[in-house]
């Protein structure tokens, strides 16, 4: 058993490192139950259906240029959908995290008389959320190269899910991260390839059908002199 403190946890947004702002991170997860109730019944009956969440999140304000304020009020307004990771117990390899495509549906700012100037927002998830592990911690690299082996300890048969943020990109001619999988460690097989990256602040959730090997790792082929600074997430399903 490992219990872990809450100043440890990460939230990346959209390819953007959201944690230096933030003071707390509430993940509740749903799932809607339709009730089947009939006539007869002694006791209430229900169906499981549609699985959702949320990520709601407080911190404190910060109104300078690619700040907290900027961030949230673009994402806001962004139709599109931000890639969100959460780490509860920190950010290293096999770590467990919570992943989810979402939309931020409320972003708030208060200024008590008597504190500090405070946001607070919260994200509702449109796919996931997905529980998995780190496959690479966020970090900076530059040379191409593999990850380490998760071992999982078994295949599994329902696909998965891979999530990369980039929050960071110097100089580099083009990036691409690729998740691979492996009956026993040694034989690679590409399974997610995400789009090719270019620049920073970029974020992509990427879905598998079929068996998940026993085995992961990433992979990265770095073209040109420079850095990146990245995330790679995978869930099992």
């Amino acid at each position: 058993m490992a219990f872990s403190h809450g100043s440890k946890a990460k939230l990346y947004v959209g390819g953007r490192d959201l944690t230096g702002f933030l003071t707390s991170v509430g993940a509740p997860a749903d799932r809607d139950m339709g009730e089947t109730s009939v006539l007869g019944n002694v006791d209430k009956t229900f169906i499981p259906g549609l699985i959702g969440g949320t990520f709601a999140v407080e911190g404190l304000y910060d109104g300078a240029a690619a700040a907290i304020d900027e961030l949230l009020e673009a994402a806001l307004a962004d139709v599109s959908g931000k890639v969100v990771s959460y780490l509860p117990a920190g950010d290293a390899f096999a770590s467990r995290g919570r992943f989810m495509t979402a939309h931020e549906g409320s972003y708030e700012v208060t200024t008590p008389v008597d504190g500090v100037a405070a946001i607070s927002a919260e994200f509702t998830g449109t796919a996931g959320p997905d529980g998995g592990l780190v496959l690479h911690p966020l970090g900076a690299q530059t040379v191409t190269g593999n990850g380490s082996d998760q071992d999982d300890g078994a295949s599994s048969a329902n696909g998965g899910v891979g999530y990369l943020q980039v929050t960071a990109y110097a100089s580099l001619t083009n990036a691409v991260i690729v998740i691979q999988h492996s009956t026993d460690g040694s034989g690679w097989a590409d399974l997610i390839t995400f789009a090719t990256v270019t620049g920073a602040n970029v974020s992509e959730r990427l879905a598998v059908a079929g068996t998940v090997n026993r085995h992961l790792r990433y992979t990265r082929t770095l073209s040109g002199a420079g850095s990146i600074t990245f995330h790679v997430g995978f869930a099992r399903k």
